[in-house]
Formats: C-alpha cells, sequence, structure tokens
C-alpha cells in the first residue's frame, strides 16, 4: 500500500510526540497573543509535556456560537481565503475559516486519504455530495488536483444522472454518501444492470458504515468500499486516513486527539485561521494505539454514536431544536413529537391537542402540508407527518 507522505504518516511515537508538543506551544503561543477568549481561558498556563494537556481548557461549541461570527478567528480577516459554515448545537450557525497555508494543507491531508484509498493518477473520480455537504466536496477536489488525478467536479442531484455520469465517463473513484451510494444500488438491481459493467473501483464514503452494510455495498456495486471520518469544525475530509486494513489513523503532526469521558476531543496543531484547543466533537470515541499492517503509526479511532442527540436525515444534521423551532410557527406549536429516520426522510409524529385533533379533517391535511413544506424550505429536509390524538400516542 503506498503511503503519500511517510515521513509524517510512518513517523515514530518519540518523534511525534515531540513534534506534537513544539506544535502545541507554538499554538498556545498564537491563541493568547491573538484570540482575547483564549487569552481570558488560558491566563498564565504554560505546558512543559504532553501529559500536562489536561491543564488546558476544554473548547465547546457553544464557545464559538458566541464568538459567531469572527470571534475566534486567529487571524485579520483580510488573511482568510475561505469561509465554510458548520452546523452547531441546536442547529445554530458556526463558520470556519481557511487561510492559505491551511488550504494547503488540507489538499495534502486528503491527497493522504486518496493515496491510502489507492486512487491514482490514472483514475477518474467523481463527486457527489448535493450542495448540503458542499463542503466535502471542496476538500476531495484540492486531494485530487495534487495527486493529478481526473475529477468530474459536477455534483448531480440526480441519481439517473449520476448513473449516466459512471457509465459514460469512466468513472473509476466514486467519492459519495453512504445514502446516496445505496441509491445506486437500488437503481441497478431495479433495472438489472450488471456493476461490472462499469469500470468502478473504489468508493470512498463520506462516513463510516457498519462492516455488514459495507460489504452489502461492495457486492451491490461490485468496487472496494472505502469510510471517511471528520468533524466540519475541525477538518472533514482530512482529520483521518482509512487504511487497507480498515484502521482511522489520525493525522496526528496536525491533530492531537484525546477523549474525556469516552468523548472525543481535537487540537487543531497547524491550523491558521481557525486555531482549536481540545474542542469538544460530541462524538463517542475510542482511540487505539499500536503497529498496523500498512505501516502507519498514528492513533486509530473507533468512532460512536453523537452525544447531542443530533439525527442525520438524507446525511444533513437536524437537532430536535429546529424541529420545534419550525413546529412553532404552525397551530401544532408546543405538542408533544418524535422524530425517526426512515428512506432518507424524517417522519415526524405529532400528538395534537383535543381541540386541534376535532378540526375537520380537511384542517389537519392542510397543517400536514404546511408542516412539510416548512421543513422543505426552512431545513432542505423531506419529510412525513402523522398525527395522534391526545389520548393515543404517536404511531
Amino acid at each position: 500500500m503506498k503511503i503519500y507522505d511517510p515521513k509524517h504518516e510512518t513517523m515514530l511515537a518519540d518523534e511525534m510526540s515531540q513534534l506534537q508538543l513544539e506544535r502545541l506551544q507554538a499554538l498556545l503561543a498564537r491563541l493568547k497573543r491573538n484570540v482575547r477568549r483564549y487569552r481570558d481561558m488560558l491566563g498564565d498556563i504554560q505546558v512543559e509535556s504532553l501529559e500536562e494537556l489536561n491543564k488546558l481548557p476544554v473548547t465547546e461549541d457553544q464557545d464559538l456560537v458566541a464568538a459567531f461570527p469572527y470571534g475566534m478567528f486567529a487571524l485579520p480577516l483580510q488573511e482568510v481565503m475561505r469561509l465554510q459554515s458548520a452546523v452547531g448545537p441546536d442547529g445554530k450557525q458556526l463558520v470556519v475559516g481557511h487561510t492559505k497555508n491551511d488550504l494547503t494543507n488540507w489538499a495534502r491531508l486528503v491527497a493522504r486519504q486518496l493515496v491510502a484509498a489507492g486512487v491514482i493518477p490514472t483514475d477518474v473520480m467523481q463527486i457527489c455530495f448535493g450542495g448540503a455537504i458542499f463542503e466535502k466536496a471542496l476538500g476531495y477536489l484540492l486531494g485530487a488536483e495534487l495527486i493529478e488525478v481526473a475529477v468530474i467536479p459536477d455534483d448531480p442531484y440526480h441519481i439517473e444522472y449520476q448513473l449516466a455520469m459512471l457509465q459514460n465517463y469512466h468513472t473509476t473513484v466514486l467519492v459519495t454518501t453512504p445514502a446516496n451510494a445505496w441509491e445506486l444500488v437500488h437503481l441497478l438491481e431495479s433495472r438489472r444492470v450488471d456493476p461490472q459493467a462499469f469500470h468502478l473501483r473504489t468508493i470512498l464514503l463520506s462516513r463510516p458504515i457498519p462492516t455488514e452494510e459495507r460489504l452489502d455495498m461492495k457486492r451491490g456495486l461490485w468496487a472496494d468500499v472505502r469510510c471517511s471520518f471528520g468533524v466540519p469544525e475541525i477538518l472533514d475530509p482530512g482529520l483521518c486516513v482509512e487504511c487497507s486494513a480498515g484502521h482511522l489513523h489520525v493525522n496526528e503532526d496536525h491533530f492531537l486527539v484525546e477523549t474525556r469521558n469516552g468523548e472525543l476531543l481535537v487540537t487543531t496543531l497547524c491550523r491558521e485561521a481557525t486555531p482549536l484547543l481540545r474542542y469538544r466533537t460530541r462524538v463517542a470515541c475510542e482511540i487505539q494505539r499500536g503497529p498496523c499492517l500498512c505501516g502507519r503509526t498514528g492513533a486509530m479511532l473507533v468512532p460512536g454514536q453523537r452525544t447531542d442527540g443530533r439525527l442525520l436525515v438524507n446525511e444533513m444534521p437536524l437537532y430536535r431544536a429546529q424541529i420545534a423551532e419550525v413546529l412553532a410557527r404552525t397551530k401544532a406549536a408546543g405538542q408533544p413529537f418524535t422524530a425517526d429516520i426512515c428512506d432518507r426522510q424524517i417522519i415526524l409524529s405529532i400528538q395534537v391537542n383535543k381541540t386541534l385533533f376535532a378540526d375537520t379533517i380537511r384542517s389537519l391535511v392542510n397543517l400536514k402540508q404546511e408542516i412539510e413544506s416548512a421543513f422543505l424550505t426552512r431545513l432542505g429536509i423531506p419529510a412525513e407527518v402523522r398525527f395522534a390524538s391526545p389520548d393515543k400516542p404517536a404511531p
């Protein structure tokens, strides 16, 4: 298996620890000098070894909300070349900035991931994410251009158009979401199309899926399936590299990772525009260390569920507070509800009050349409609304 950056991806543990300590100390100096919020949090704290990491404060997502938009930036805005949005707690908007050096580093980190997935310069890479996570597409585009891979930058929503592109452009690498990949599998099955007729060799998914699902997808599209893991506020893609053994190796020369009460914390060691110190990712995670057959020495992440109750609908994040906010603008405001995810949409079961339930059927139909339309227009998420009487729990 080829390695894009052997110097850093296979660095010995002692050397990596020393590099991380030096970069951490430089980061602390920059934060104290340039970011008022961190200057107040850090005070006179000094760190002489990585064992003293617990002396440093933790950064909460609420800190990013409170500092929105530019309060956490470590450089003047004129030095920032790209601004990207991320979804914070309860759906609040966050902003991430990148300088020219940040974008250069991002390209190199994604290149590591692509090379680990077996991507080579003669490949044709098709990126199909959809506008909801367009930032991911930009990251993969940077990495692909660095290793001189031909990229189809179009990002069609229509699944049949994607299928036509696979056929016409002789795509060998597909970068997409699990939901989109499954839609392609089902389309091929419904049309009785043999996936071996394509040139597709590798599928790179935007997030991890269970091993059983991965094997089913591999059979359905007749291609090797690799997964990515990232945190939009940190970097996604580029935080990790999945190797041939299926391990998610952290790019530890850029990110210092740890767990606290089972939650992943990440420190950005090299980012210039919006560096983060011990950021709480709200992702349950296990960190493993030890030799790997691929030769990489970076810590291996085993991510679990999110700890903040965030849902993922058609690859888009959704919080309960966002649901309540949409309902608050309708006659169903304040009513108890449950939310489930099914077939790339949210199933919203609302228990209405006696007065509303006793209304005409037509009124309830209109309310159902109003709520479903509001979810689509305000959040970009398809929804199916179901009502239940106050004496009967919602199905």
